[in-house]
């Protein structure tokens, strides 16, 4: 459901095959139009839908524009819900540009606006919300994980019908408590409980949807330590890469380094920071220091780098700047570097943070690194079969949690009632126009 313009009666069309030159140029043409539109410009009047057939195609003075080939499908059974017309032409900018002028000559039809054939899908009723923002998820993942985590969100609206459906059914257990009372057997805490599962499912959809936001948008992972501790190592042993310049002269790092390096599907962004020190008459070092504190406000991981020649004292303050300064769902993972020398590390308080050997040397020597990275980017990003607009689980979360406090059969109703509105927004909810502009504007043409 939304609110707004009513659907359009044009015709629109859009190259949606992606950049040109290519082996073909597809033409996507969406509208009451599109058997017409076909006919008009193959000059024949048979065509059988869904079956995809070799033409030549003409402009309005008979001279040919492509050899193509064309199918039909009639509605409401395609993509946006209209007739829908697809050819399939040589991929020059040429052809293209030419094919898109003819279609532009013919009257009531016009070049589709960003994201308008998704538009059309969802006015018909062929998407839900959830769908829509699945699709432009899907459209810009970039790895394995952002894939799953998009096809998730497309088969969102199934899990919150399911959710929908629940809660009707004990809004009709607490209904016959209301009417009848005494004379049933049915009791508050039965809905309670009822509630309670629900509950929790929707806290771990939550869990879910913030985990393919933090997949979506990439990890941040942070090398902080003394200097000479072995950070640009450790940085160029998970990147495969010489990316920093790695020498025995302490303080070679003076401003924080950034690659990006992908852990179980996910994007992360792999930062090696200055070395830390407690005091310094170097400016430049002290800004280095700066920037590199700064860094861990918005980490994910801290992966605190300390070998052999680090002093108790001074590793207790790194890890007090980095409890002050970290966020706090960010890991913390202390790195003994430099494990080949088999020398003896100072002691660190280190309870309830994951530890962990290396020597940056060779490969081998980050493996235990890596699994131990890979493990804490699978608990920030979760995986999901499915998952649902977070902001509206949350305000369901809250309504349901008060009705769970309630001890009358009607003020949980009201509670319940307002967390269903809720997930209802989730399938059939109203959309303004304002926010479908939001969402559309994001795709690209085409789509």
């Amino acid at each position: 459901m939304y609110i707004g313009a009513q659907k359009s009666m044009s015709t629109i069309f859009a190259l949606s095959s992606g950049t040109l030159p290519s082996a073909i140029a597809v033409f996507r043409v969406s509208g009451p139009q599109s058997l017409p539109i076909l006919r008009q410009l193959s000059r024949r009047k048979i065509w059988t839908p869904k079956m995809m057939e070799f033409t030549k195609l003409y402009d309005s003075q008979r001279k040919i524009i492509d050899e193509s080939m064309a199918v039909y499908f009639p509605g409401p059974k395609t993509f946006t819900g209209e007739d829908t017309t697809e050819f399939f032409l040589h991929g020059s900018q040429a052809v293209a540009q030419k094919f898109a002028t003819c279609l532009s000559e013919i009257e009531n039809v016009r070049e589709a606006k960003r994201g308008e054939f998704t538009r059309r899908a969802f006015h018909n009723g062929k998407m839900s919300i959830s769908e829509v923002r699945g699709l432009d998820r899907l459209i810009r993942s970039r790895t394995e994980k952002e894939r799953r985590a998009a096809f998730g969100q497309m088969r969102g609206g199934t899990r919150a019908v399911e959710i929908r459906k629940k809660l009707v059914e004990i809004l009709s257990k607490l209904f016959v408590i209301i009417d009848f009372g005494e004379h049933v057997a049915l009791e508050l805490s039965d809905a309670q409980k009822d509630v309670a599962e629900i509950l929790s499912e929707i806290n771990r959809l939550i869990l879910a949807w913030e985990g393919a936001e933090r997949a979506q948008r990439g990890l941040e992972i942070v090398l902080y330590g003394r200097p000479n501790s072995g950070k640009s190592s450790i940085l160029n042993q998970l990147a495969h890469d010489d990316v920093a310049i790695v020498s025995e002269i302490p303080g070679t790092t003076r401003d924080s380094l950034v690659t990006t390096i992908q852990i179980n599907g996910i994007r992360c962004r792999l930062t090696d920071t200055a070395g830390v020190r407690p005091h310094t008459n170097d400016v430049i070092e002290a800004e280095g220091i700066r920037r590199a504190q700064r860094r861990l406000e918005s980490a994910d991981v801290i992966c605190v780098v300390v070998d052999p020649e680090s002093r108790s004292d001074d590793v207790a303050k790194i890890l007090e700047d980095v409890e002050k300064l970290k966020n706090p769902e960010s890991k913390v993972l202390i790195v003994k570097n430099k494990a080949d020398l088999k020398l003896p590390y100072p002691e660190v308080s280190s309870s309830g943070i994951h530890v962990v050997s290396s020597h940056a040397t060779s490969s081998e020597g980050c493996q235990q690194l890596r699994e131990t990275l890979g493990s804490l980017v699978d608990q920030l990003c979760p995986e999901a079969n499915f998952l649902l607009d977070a902001e509206l689980l949350r305000k369901c979360s809250d309504e349901l949690t008060c009705s769970m406090l309630c001890q009358d059969a009607a003020i949980m109703c009201q509670h319940i009632e307002k967390g269903l509105e809720y997930i209802a927004e989730l399938t059939q909810g109203t959309v303004t126009e304002s926010v479908l502009d939001g969402i559309f504007s994001q795709f690209c043409i085409g789509k």
